[in-house]
């Protein structure tokens, strides 16, 4: 970290952890902020030999007025030589087609922008000029929205942008009042955003009536709150961690067990079906629905279900919790199937194809099993999973559902396995287990032997 006229700038570079001599674009509205941000990036490129590239988007809202910022900032990257891209939406309008707010739209359409300069330019790095009292801003509208650990880290020194992109904020440290001061003293002109004005905006709103009332209380309101972020960044990052490692041990097939989630602490347990939900969903969670999905786990009712955002379903299913859309889980009916040379297709996809003595090789994505001819009778037969199955094998009887997590074989698939049973005792779960009494039975050169061939 550095200090330029009381400016705290940090390198891109360094905060995203990249070669100096990556290329950045610069998110540049033209105003104070981004302006003298769009100075130290190009002082720093004359040092360290990257090129800056410049993004300015205009919103479709201002008329005139945001015509000219846009001749403005197009004027100033030509100044420092440097390649310029505009963008354009009708972001009103839009935000109406797609029921949004205009904020929300704006920064959807902005960011789509800057993602599709980056991807036809090869950039890795978006820079934009956040700073201190941004992220008080940010901090205290997640408050008003009911925010959990997460939303207390405010705005963040550095994130992932889109796939392998770097968004980075070189100049959050820095108070507003000395980026204006570095702008002075450096002669470096910029324009003023009418819609900053405008308390229809809740950010603006906090920016006029409340942080001031608050700087009264505390001077050092921005050091505070920077160090209030740190301190929840430190803790949701730990929290994140202890649910990603619980998530890689328990998850299959985006499900986990609701014995092992139900006795995690309050706040894994929250976490994990946060993250959960939204590696399956692709969205994320409300605390409500949170707390829907947690009363859903402690019931733990066999095939109960609750509807969550986006079409997406909470299920319960063998005694584990799944995320997924409910036309995305079929129902597969329960079957059962007579022991029969030749090849047999089961509804659910599955084929089992039976042969006397074979020869052949074993087609691709195939399991099989011998069994010697003498082994079986006429109470041979494929069926379905049943509550309660067990299967002998090691010496003992095991629970077939045990096992089932225990090889993270999906809910999906469990309904889809053909068990290959005698009367009641299960002989082979393809892919999971073979019964002690098979394994013993072993076929000798010269017997008649069945091979059973299960295609997944």
């Amino acid at each position: 970290m550095k200090t330029e006229n009381k400016i705290s700038y940090c390198s891109p570079h360094l905060l995203a952890k990249l070669p100096k001599n990556t290329s950045v674009l610069v998110a540049f509205s033209g105003g104070a902020d981004s302006s003298a941000l769009l100075n130290l990036l190009v002082n720093d490129s004359h040092k360290n030999g990257f090129i800056v590239h410049a993004a300015h988007f205009n919103h479709g809202i201002r008329g005139k007025e945001a015509d000219c910022d846009a001749e403005f900032c197009k004027a100033v990257a030509e100044s420092h030589n440097i390649p310029f891209h505009l963008g354009y939406a009708d972001i009103p309008a839009l935000a109406k087609a797609n029921g949004n707010s205009v904020e929300a739209e704006a920064r959807a359409q902005r960011y789509a922008f800057f993602e599709k300069v980056m991807r036809e330019n090869n950039i890795p790095i978006l820079v934009t000029a956040h700073h201190a009292e941004d992220n008080v801003e940010s901090i205290l509208i997640n408050i008003i929205r009911g925010c959990g650990i997460s939303g207390l880290k405010g705005i963040l020194p550095h994130r992932t942008f889109a796939e392998n992109f770097h968004l980075v904020r070189p100049i959050l440290e820095s108070q507003k009042q000395d980026i204006l001061e570095y702008c002075k003293a450096n002669n470096i002109e910029f324009v003023f955003d009418s819609t900053n004005e405008d308390k229809n905006y809740l950010r603006n709103a906090i920016r006029s009536d409340v942080t001031p009332k608050l700087e009264e209380l505390q001077p050092n309101l921005s050091d505070m709150f920077l160090r209030l972020s740190k301190s929840a960044s430190e803790s949701d990052d730990y929290i994140n961690s202890l649910a990603l490692a619980f998530i890689d041990k328990e998850c299959c097939d985006g499900s986990v067990s609701v014995a092992e989630l139900i006795n995690l602490h309050d706040a894994l347990k929250s976490r994990v079906i946060s993250l959960l939900f939204e590696r399956e969903c692709d969205t994320s969670l409300e605390r409500v629905h949170i707390e829907s999905v947690i009363e859903l786990c402690k019931k733990a009712t066999p095939h109960s279900s609750i509807s969550l955002p986006n079409k997406a379903v909470a299920k319960i299913e063998e005694g584990r919790l799944i995320f997924t859309n409910e036309n995305d889980f079929p129902q597969f009916e329960d079957f059962e199937i007579p022991f029969r040379e030749g090849k047999t297709e089961l509804p659910n996809g599955i084929s089992i194809n039976i042969e006397k003595n074979p020869t052949e090789n074993i087609a691709p994505n195939s399991v099989f099993i011998d069994v010697k001819c003498g082994t079986l009778n006429d109470k041979a037969h494929f069926r379905s999973k049943k509550d309660g199955d067990v299967i002998f094998s090691g010496n003992m009887n095991k629970k077939v559902k045990k096992l089932l997590n225990e090889k993270k074989i999906s809910l999906k698939q469990r309904k889809r396995l053909p068990f290959f049973v005698i009367e009641d005792e299960i002989l082979w779960i393809p892919t999971v287990a073979v019964c002690d009494r098979i394994k013993r039975d072993k076929i000798k050169g010269g017997e008649d032997f069945f091979r059973i061939t299960i295609t997944l």
